[in-house]
């Protein structure tokens, strides 16, 4: 495959369970439809596990930006160029394949944007985010041990919020006998 930036033969290269295609000369990298979610799924140690990559899940909430006239490596049709959720950072998706192509620094602006979300998310926040997951396992619009390992997540991260927002009520709860 030839880099939609440069034009250069894209390398392959394996992380973890997952094979994607970086650019040597720019640094950008192609994933293929999914393997972004993969790779939050399968790399939950790394930096991987801040991703979600669920683009197509909400279309309404696709906010277009000036295109950047990538064309798709797979299949050589033009990307949309959208922002990652409510954020600056751009990405590129191919509306056929579902790839994405991100720049040089786009990973790292989305890992920075979301350590951002997440420290400033209250409990209202990640009691909507699991309701929003409780609706996709009924809805079965993922594999029911994504949705758990979702919800497993945003659980932990309730709990950590709850215990910086309601210092009190977090001491009082830990003099509850645990079952």
């Amino acid at each position: 495959m030839e880099c939609p930036k440069c034009h250069k033969p894209l390398e392959t290269v394996a992380i973890g369970h997952v094979t994607v295609e970086p650019c040597t000369e720019c640094a950008g990298t192609w994933y293929d439809k999914g393997q972004l979610r993969v790779l939050k799924d399968k790399e939950s140690q790394g930096d991987y596990c801040w991703i979600d990559f669920d683009l197509w899940k909400d279309i309404g909430r696709f906010r277009a930006r000036r295109q950047q006239r990538y064309s798709c490596p797979r299949d050589g049709l033009p990307m949309i160029t959208v922002h990652y959720g409510e954020s600056s950072i751009a990405i590129d998706v191919c509306s056929k394949c579902r790839g994405i192509w991100l720049d040089k620094g786009d990973y790292e602006e989305i890992v920075r944007y979301l350590e951002k979300v997440v420290d400033s998310s209250s409990v209202g926040d990640y009691v909507k985010d699991m309701r929003d997951e409780f609706v996709q396992l009924l809805e079965a619009r993922e594999a029911p041990w994504r949705v758990m390992k979702d919800l497993g997540k945003i659980l932990y991260l309730l709990e950590l919020r709850f215990v910086v927002q309601h210092p009190d009520l977090a001491r009082l709860s830990s003099a509850f006998p645990k079952f």
